[in-house]
């Protein structure tokens, strides 16, 4: 979105502060709240929350100012992922035994990297290839770039509604996590 805009690096760079501060803010209240919620109303609630971000971005005239659109999706985005690694991570250490709670959690944080990894490189090749068949002669141009990203948005946020459903039917059963056992 960068080169849609044209932007230099560091008015990109400082468009992502609102999410560092939303993050920020977010990981004190979930740890504040994560013993005293249940977990799938934390997940459900922050991922229907999240799915805002990539739905204002597939629906964004890259005319538009940052303050009209993008920067409800950067604070918007953060929202999901901060809670749901926190909750993730405390139901998998939960179920492993006090002695292997350590490999647990690096297990999970190695598989959730992982994942990370993959779900940008291909939303990455998604992108690249709807810019490659786009109608556009320029495949460089802000409005080729533009329909290959606004692809991507949309299958974020059709990821997310996945992520929503997902976490109804296998939480529905996690209550509180975080909680101390004697």
């Amino acid at each position: 979105y960068q080169e849609v805009q044209e932007l230099s690096a560091l008015q990109a760079s400082l468009r992502f502060i609102p999410g560092l501060v939303v993050g920020f803010c977010l990981n004190v209240a979930t740890g504040l709240l994560v013993h005293k919620v249940p977990a799938h109303y934390l997940v459900i609630i922050t991922t229907l929350v999240c799915a805002g971000s990539p739905l204002v971005m597939a629906l964004i005239d890259p005319k538009w100012p940052y303050w009209y659109a993008a920067f409800w999706s950067m604070v918007l985005y953060p929202v999901s992922a901060d809670v749901l690694f926190t909750v993730s991570s405390l139901i998998i250490v939960d179920v492993f035994p006090a002695k292997t709670h350590a490999l647990a959690g690096a297990v999970f944080n190695t598989v959730a990297q992982f994942g990370t990894s993959l779900g940008i490189a291909i939303m990455a090749v998604v992108a690249s290839n709807v810019t490659r068949e786009s109608g556009n002669p320029n495949k460089e141009s802000p409005a080729a770039l533009m329909e290959g990203y606004r692809v991507t948005f949309w299958l974020e946020f059709a990821s997310m509604l996945l992520t929503v459903g997902i976490g109804i039917v296998g939480l529905r059963k996690a209550g509180k996590v975080g909680l101390k056992r004697e």
